[in-house]
């Protein structure tokens, strides 16, 4: 009578731990769904028998149908005949041999009961259409310009690189074409940086419609393209003119951006174009490039809306200047710079002063041209070290002249670039070289150019004030040769105008020439200002100045640059040609 309660109630406690048992499974396949369901890939199970057991959303997604049209289905049911054949093969592979198997992305294992018989398989494939555009992205940065989408120096360098082996090989010509707008800044400074980029995409657009698919035209940045051209033939002359037609065409492209274009209608937007032409292994990737940007260097030059082609000669001057450029940086340490001092004269040709020049005494060169390593020394800062040393240099011989008898009240001129003029601590620098060497400042006379004077005038007028404070001269070298405002000219603390050599060469037979040189003294004049004429050669020239007013003198007439030792400092200077 006892038992049969007993099992009752054993049977319910029982089917009270199944129920929950069932309950557990029950959540933990919904948990496990769910997690499924959220996985960003495509997961399914399939049978022994190739059929659809199990999917999860991803994989109802990829297919275009809710899971319950899926399950029981194999693929054949699914996509069309070629898929499903490619799908098939790799099933049989996990479900006969027993492999695992792993494509792009996509990798199918084999499901395997505890006595280790394969009963299904499990695919986990991921979806790459986001991947695919990421990579696309991706490859569009690192090849293709932003603004125009045109191809960028990467890949145009790689292009570059295929193109020269393939001349190496076939022999026939190609070219690279460097284009550069003439003065596109113009834009961008009165119209915006917006309306300049939209002007750019307007010259790609047009500069690819003469382009053929085969070449590659590319945007190295700002307003320069490149045309990289195969295949121009084996003549050299032929293939010349083949790329001169293709240049004088994209010329004519950029012409008619401006014209379509009525926002920048009456700006002169033109183009220079450098082009240069290899084959037979001839050229390399830089050399290539360096050639074609030379060549538009020398369009520039010519005064641009044209193009230039390369040669030999501009190579050789090139290399000249690197190999100049490279002693430059050692000029200084090795102690090869020198002053020459040429002298300046008053109306009884009494000197009065002189002109600190620099020369360069190259040890196989001998005696540079200072307007050969200037420019150099310029472009590349050297002009610093340079133009202190300079400075340093006259001052100590300012200061060496202060006790000699006869030279005491003696100048000497020194010239100031624009970057050095323009350096944060030039005026603290000057003032410790003065300070350091001992000499007068009353005796040394800084000169200037009128385009230093116009680069930022209010900050150029400060720094010459603070200057003048010191007790230093100015004098405005190469008068009448740039454009200076009179308003501003008598605000500066100006002692003296130097008059152009071109002016002096021409006060006898040119009336423009002799207006401009008697114009500048009578500005002088009421400006309060000394007057010397640079590039006095003939007594016909001295008399004609000193007729006009003119009163302190420099030039050949009164003597050369000279070294130091060789420099006659009297009372009265030879009035006749040396």
């Amino acid at each position: 009578m006892v038992v049969a309660p007993v099992l009752a109630l054993a049977g319910l406690a029982y089917r009270r731990r199944l129920l929950s048992e069932v309950e557990r499974l029950r959540v933990s396949r919904e948990e496990l769904t769910t997690i499924l369901d959220s996985l960003d890939a495509c997961i399914y199970v399939k049978s022994s028998d190739f059929r659809y057991q199990y999917v999860n959303r991803k994989g109802c997604e990829l297919v275009g149908l809710p899971a319950e049209s899926v399950l029981g289905k194999t693929d054949r049911d699914l996509f069309d005949s070629v898929t499903a054949a490619e799908l098939h093969f790799n099933d049989r592979r996990v479900i006969e041999q027993g492999e695992k198997v792993v494509t792009f992305l996509s990798i199918k294992l084999p499901l395997r009961r505890a006595d280790g018989s394969i009963h299904a398989l499990c695919g986990i494939s991921t979806d790459v259409t986001e991947y695919r555009e990421i990579q696309e992205s991706k490859h569009r940065l690192t090849f293709y310009d932003s603004l125009t989408g045109l191809p960028n120096r990467r890949l145009l360098l790689d292009r570059l690189e295929m193109v020269v082996k393939g001349t190496r090989r076939s022999e026939r010509y190609a070219a690279l074409l460097f284009i550069d707008l003439d003065d596109f800044k113009v834009i961008n400074e009165t119209q915006g940086l917006q309306r300049g980029d939209r002007f750019l995409r307007r010259v790609a657009q047009k500069l690819e419609e003469v382009v053929r698919e085969s070449d590659t035209l590319a945007r190295l940045g700002a307003d320069e393209f490149v045309l990289l051209i195969h295949d121009l033939g084996l003549d050299v002359e032929q293939a010349a003119h083949a790329a001169e037609r293709v240049a004088e065409k994209l010329l004519g492209q950029i012409t008619s951006a401006q014209a379509d274009d009525e926002q920048v209608l009456a700006l002169p937007i033109s183009a220079s174009i450098g082009i240069t032409l290899f084959a037979n292994g001839q050229a390399n990737v830089d050399s290539a490039m360096r050639q074609a940007d030379m060549a538009l260097q020398q369009a520039k030059l010519a005064g641009g809306n044209t193009l230039r082609f390369f040669n030999a000669d501009m190579q050789a001057d090139v290399m000249e200047r690197v190999h100049l450029e490279a002693d430059l940086h050692q000029a200084l340490a090795r102690d090869e710079l020198r002053l020459h001092y040429q002298v300046q004269v008053d109306d009884r040709a009494r000197v009065t002063g002189v002109e600190a020049l620099i020369r360069w005494e190259h040890p196989r060169r001998g005696l540079v041209p200072p307007g050969l390593f200037i420019p150099l020394a310029e472009k590349n800062r050297l002009i610093l070290p340079i133009g202190y040393w300079v400075l340093e240099t006259a001052c100590r011989q300012l200061a060496a002249w202060s006790q000699e008898r006869g030279k005491e009240a003696l100048t000497i001129s020194v010239n100031v670039s624009s970057v050095q003029f323009h350096q944060p601590d030039f005026v603290a620098r000057v003032q410790h070289t003065l300070e350091g060497t001992g000499a007068d400042p009353a005796r040394l006379v800084l000169e200037v150019t009128e385009s230093l004077l116009m680069e930022e005038p209010e900050r150029v007028r400060n720094i010459m004030l603070r200057l003048s404070k010191l007790g230093i001269r100015f004098s405005l070298d190469d008068f009448g040769t740039g454009y200076s405002s009179l308003n501003y000219l008598k605000r500066l603390p100006l002692d003296e105008l130097k008059i152009d050599k071109s002016f002096i060469e021409g006060v006898l037979d040119d009336p423009v020439d002799a207006a401009i040189v008697t114009t500048t003294i009578t500005l002088a004049n009421s400006l309060g200002l000394e007057v010397t004429a640079e590039g006095v050669e003939t007594e016909a020239q001295h008399r004609w100045l000193l007729e006009h007013g003119c009163e302190a003198f420099q030039g050949y007439l009164f003597g050369r640059p000279l070294a130091l030792e060789e420099l006659a400092l009297g009372e009265q200077a030879s009035a006749t040609l040396p």
